[in-house]
């Protein structure tokens, strides 16, 4: 049996729920690049759980939000991270120097029309790079690679 290799895609892919949904259900890993206004749950936070059934009609079943607690562009959350989230890597050898930049790596859950779920998306990895001396992280994946 031939191992799997893992998608890769580009934000015109990534910011598709459905297509990250599509490539999970085949049972493929991914890595997508992603826009900085995706939303996402901070880690460790996520959508509220469905109304309480009061006894009459269906029990509600569909997750909520509200303006206390609303999901996050992963700007926003990537502009919060401390100073030690962000760690130095090099990739490789360029043809005049190393390929070198600054990273974090954060789980998060995405929020995509998650009011429309009875269970949250399952948590990612969120990688953002933010290279030294911009004003600002430059790019953004979500992955579901474990190791």
């Amino acid at each position: 049996m031939r191992p799997r290799g893992v998608v890769l895609a580009d934000a015109g892919y990534g910011c598709d729920t459905q297509f990250r949904t599509a490539i999970r259900e085949l049972g493929l890993e991914y890595v997508m690049g992603v826009q900085s206004s995706m939303t996402v749950w901070q880690p460790g936070a996520g959508p509220l759980p469905a109304k309480q059934w009061k006894g009459q009609g269906r029990p509600p079943k569909l997750l909520r939000r509200d303006s206390q607690h609303p999901p996050v562009a992963v700007k926003q959350l990537a502009l919060a991270l401390p100073p030690s989230a962000w760690k130095e890597i090099t990739w490789r050898e360029g043809t005049e120097q190393p390929l070198r930049s600054r990273f974090a790596a954060v789980r998060v859950r995405p929020a995509h029309r998650d009011y429309w779920k009875a269970q949250p998306h399952p948590e990612e990895w969120l990688l953002i790079e933010w290279p030294r001396g911009e004003a600002e992280p430059t790019k953004y994946w979500l992955s579901t690679l474990t190791s």
